[in-house]
This record gives C-alpha cells, sequence and structure tokens, in this order.
C-alpha cells in the first residue's frame, strides 16, 4: 500500500471511528482557568460538543502533594454540598455517593475517618448492579479506585479510613469498565464524577443536565470525557440533582455549577445531600 492511500485509510478511521471523534471533540474545548490555591485548579466551560449539543461542565485539578480529598459524611441529616463543605472549612467540593432523599444517610458501604457511621449496615446497603465501584482514601492521603467488593472485604482493610462504594465504575487502569445497560447509564444526565491521572493528581467533574443549556451524558459519554482528561481510573458519582461544585469564596454561596433540582438553569437548584467529597 503506498503512503497516499495508508494516509486515506487513517484518516476514515479516525473520522469512523466513535470514540476517536469523540474524545478529539472533548479537546477542543475551550476552558476558563483559574488558580485557586497551590496545588488546586479550577477550568470550565459552557460548550458545544458535537458541532450541536451544549453543555456546561466544572472541573477541580487537585495535587494531592499540596491538597487532601476527604469524604465527608453525616448518616442522619441531607445538608446541601455549600453548607457541609463551608462548615468544614473546606477549600472547594462536589457531592459524593448516593443516599436516601427521604431518611438521610447513604445507600452505600461508606467509612470516614476509619468508621462506620451506621450501625444497620446489611439493611441499609443492599446490592446494586451500578454500584460496580469504589472510591478509597489511605493513610496517607492516596486516592485509589477499585472495583466493589463485598462490604466484608472494606471492614478487614483498615489502611483506607476513607471509603465509598458507588458507580457504576468507568474506568480502571484505562480501560473501559462495562457498563449495565440501565437507566442510570444510558439516559442523559448531570453527572459527578472523578479521576484519577496518576499518584498525585486526581480529577473532580461535575457535568449540568436536564435543560436547553446544558443537556447532560450518558455514561458511555462520560467515560470519554474522563480519557480525554487522561484519567487512568474513573467512578461515576452521584448525579442528576445531587450534582454540585462548591469553591469557597465564588459568587452564588460558592456554587460554581447550575444544580438541576429546582428546574432551572441556575445556581440556585442545589439538592440536600448526606456525604460529600471535600479539599483542604
Amino acid at each position: 500500500m503506498d503512503k497516499r492511500k495508508l494516509f486515506t485509510l487513517l484518516l476514515i478511521l479516525v473520522v469512523s471511528h466513535p470514540l476517536l471523534s469523540q474524545i478529539g471533540g472533548f479537546n477542543k474545548i475551550k476552558w476558563y482557568h483559574e488558580k485557586l490555591a497551590p496545588g488546586l485548579i479550577w477550568k470550565s466551560s459552557h460548550t458545544f460538543l458535537e458541532d450541536s449539543i451544549p453543555q456546561n461542565i466544572n472541573i477541580l485539578i487537585v495535587n494531592l502533594h499540596k491538597r487532601r480529598v476527604s469524604i465527608l459524611y453525616d448518616p442522619k441529616e441531607n445538608i446541601p454540598t455549600s453548607k457541609q463543605a463551608l462548615a468544614a472549612n473546606a477549600i472547594a467540593s462536589v457531592n459524593a455517593g448516593f443516599f436516601s432523599i427521604k431518611d438521610g444517610g447513604s445507600m452505600t458501604y461508606i467509612r470516614t475517618r476509619g468508621k462506620i457511621a451506621d450501625s444497620d449496615t446489611a439493611d441499609k446497603w443492599p446490592k446494586s448492579i451500578n454500584m460496580t465501584g469504589a472510591l478509597m482514601i489511605d493513610s496517607e492521603g492516596r486516592l485509589s479506585i477499585s472495583r466493589a467488593m463485598p462490604n466484608s472485604w472494606f471492614d478487614s482493610h483498615p489502611e483506607f479510613p476513607d471509603v465509598l462504594v458507588t458507580g457504576p465504575l468507568l474506568l480502571k487502569d484505562k480501560k473501559r469498565a462495562t457498563l449495565p445497560q440501565t437507566s442510570i447509564v444510558i439516559a442523559k444526565n448531570p453527572r459527578t464524577s472523578l479521576g484519577i491521572i496518576n499518584k498525585n493528581k486526581v480529577v473532580l467533574v461535575t457535568l449540568d443536565g436536564r435543560s436547553p443549556e446544558s443537556y447532560g451524558m450518558t455514561l458511555l459519554k462520560l467515560t470519554d470525557l474522563m480519557l480525554s482528561l487522561r484519567c487512568r481510573d474513573a467512578v461515576n458519582l452521584d448525579g442528576g440533582g445531587s450534582t454540585t461544585m462548591w469553591i469557597k469564596g465564588k459568587p452564588f454561596d460558592g456554587v460554581v455549577n447550575m444544580p438541576c433540582d429546582n428546574k432551572k438553569f441556575d445556581h440556585e437548584g442545589e439538592r440536600a445531600v448526606s456525604d460529600i467529597l471535600i479539599i483542604k
């Protein structure tokens, strides 16, 4: 095959391959960029993807040499992300795991500062085909993402004081995880996600949705976004009306995305949640 034919074939593959074209689109996003503090960068963009689909994306890039990520949890009361983070003297925060809107408390395994706050673990944390991932933070502040394990496995690994089962798992060792064909996966929704780029750098992502100004994404597209951000591992967190990113000192009480629990594209639709990820 001569060089001209080879080039034409490669061009057709790049244009026609869905993964390559989607990631290429993400790489064309124009970001607003701000250094919030040493080791913490905020990027945001209200943009069009695939030429016609509006999306509103916010990203926190965290250097773990200089900042610490931890899980904050209230098992008894749901409180907006912004209020929990401000009370904890955090610099920034996003919502975290799945929880009961009616009764409060996590709907999956959760441990903070080495303690399990709930006693009725067997009843409170049922198995779900969507909860295929786990976020773990060791005593040195290093983050890892694994496939979900039985509760007893996490109980026997105290070297991870902070643990949150969530999902679905999106990426492991730069390979796509198998996604269940459930509504949480295939529908376009607001999303919150965490990705690990390397042992010293992680990203927290919010993507707004359920409005003409920002459609939201399927989890397949969210996986593409996390790949475009060079994530090695990534996991989906609670999304929908829970999706919130908060930054200390910013307007609108620090809420920088457009939470949709009020069904409006503004900063006022924040939902009360049981657990969040904070950066200090």
